[in-house]
């Protein structure tokens, strides 16, 4: 069937319904919210990795293993009186076998020579089998035995010591001990310094009020955390009221082991002698060649030097020698002759007591040969000292000892630039400026 409409009306309706459906969306559109920056959700920064072409790129990486594999168990264990490593791996199930194979490795002695009092770390496995031993012998050193596929092994462990650099500043009110103390010196500073001056200072004679000290030396740490102190790198003292000037200064060889200390002129302060035997005492009476006797009540020479203090302080060898006589005399008491380098003799009487030696023994300079007393002729306790040459009586005060060895030639010129270096460092201490840290 043919349609009824004419084609100039069916032209005119589609060009009608297509403008209607165009207003139609038109009216569509109005009714929705526009489209803006208002409407949209707001905007998030993701965290994106910093892009840097010149930063190195972050691996992820997996957690270290543990030193400790599963199933090893960790005991802590102090040694006891008359026990040993023996009894101590014993009590964890551990073979006497294991305790012989560790005694007979080459270092086995590290672990075997154990003292009341020290601590162990042992790891065992699951069958009861030694793994590891840690054995913290000092605060610097450990040892540390390992199970290999061979059999055991045992290593050194040195622990990684700061060192640090003070200054210390003092003057003399009081006793040296002391004022060395409320300078800041530990007890092991202040008698380093009293052994490196001992041959050209006497303490107990030479120092006056207003006297001063300077030194400078190095403090050691251990994660932070001080353990003491270390050698003395330089020092200066005055004497004759600060007249005089007395500077020593380290000298070390290439391994870094001390070689001994020097004046500014490269001159050893080592002497043959020790100025005094004994430290921190008075002089009662002096070289004297006609001297009124308190107990003889009569005029006769006094040949030596006497030193009053406190019984049982302890006296020193004045210089390395051999002990030719040791025992009882009339006037000298319990009393001690040495016998140095041939012509040289020195004595020590009214002792209370006697050190650790025999006669007929070598002694070595500052080893203690007896205690200070009042045996023999004495109305107190004192030291008496005589020194003698060729057999003839000299006044020990006034002596001029021969030095020890100087320093070798190879070392002149680092010293030299040291010692100044350092000596600039002691002018620039006083009791304003007395605490210097690290510096070169």
């Amino acid at each position: 069937m043919k349609s009824s409409i004419a084609p100039t009306k069916m032209i005119k309706f589609v060009k009608f319904a297509g403008l209607t459906m165009v207003v139609s969306a038109l009216l569509i559109a109005a009714t929705l919210p526009t489209v803006s920056v208002a409407n949209l959700p707001e905007r998030q920064e993701l965290p994106l990795p910093n892009v840097n072409n010149d930063a190195p790129i972050q691996k992820q990486t997996k957690p270290a293993p543990s030193n400790r594999p599963a199933g090893w168990v960790k005991h802590h264990i102090k040694i006891g009186k008359n026990e040993s490593l023996g009894t101590a791996l014993n009590s964890l199930k551990i073979s006497a076998n294991t305790t012989h194979n560790i005694s007979t490795l080459k270092d086995g002695h590290l672990l075997t020579n154990l003292n009341v009092g020290d601590e162990l770390v042992v790891w065992v496995d699951q069958n009861d089998t030694l793994q590891k031993i840690l054995y913290p012998k000092t605060q610097l050193l450990s040892y540390e035995l390992i199970k290999t596929d061979t059999g055991y092994s045992i290593d050194e462990k040195k622990s990684n010591v700061e060192i640090r650099t003070q200054t210390a500043y003092g003057t003399i009110n009081n006793s040296f001990y002391v004022d060395a103390q409320n300078a800041g010196l530990s007890a092991k500073s202040i008698m380093s310094l009293s052994d490196l001056f001992g041959w050209d200072i006497d303490f107990s004679r030479e120092l006056r009020e207003g006297d001063t000290f300077k030194v400078i030396y190095e403090t050691r740490y251990l994660k932070n955390q001080y353990i003491g102190d270390g050698d003395i790198l330089a020092a200066q003292i005055t004497t004759n009221n600060r007249q005089t000037r007395h500077n020593a200064f380290i000298q070390r060889d290439a391994k870094n082991q001390l070689i001994g200390y020097y004046n500014e002129e490269g001159k050893n302060l080592k002497k043959a002698f020790l100025r005094s035997p004994v430290d921190y005492v008075r002089i009662t009476s002096k070289f004297n060649p006609k001297r009124f006797h308190p107990v003889l009540k009569e005029w006769r020479a006094h040949r030596g030097v006497d030193y009053g203090g406190p019984i049982g302080t302890p006296i020193r060898a004045t210089g390395n020698g051999k002990v030719v006589f040791a025992g009882w005399g009339k006037g000298y008491g319990n009393h001690v002759k040495i016998q140095h380098a041939g012509k040289y003799l020195t004595l020590y009487g009214h002792l209370s007591k006697f050190g650790n030696f025999k006669q007929g023994s070598t002694i070595k300079q500052g080893d203690i040969l007896g205690y200070l007393g009042q045996t023999g002729l004495a109305t107190g306790p004192h030291l008496h000292y005589e020194f003698r040459i060729n057999d003839v009586h000299v006044d020990p005060l006034n002596m001029k000892f021969p030095g020890d060895v100087p320093l070798d030639k190879k070392y002149h010129a680092s010293f030299t630039k040291q010692a100044k270096f350092l000596l600039s460092q002691l002018d620039r201490t006083d009791a304003k400026t007395h605490l210097v840290q690290n510096f070169e």
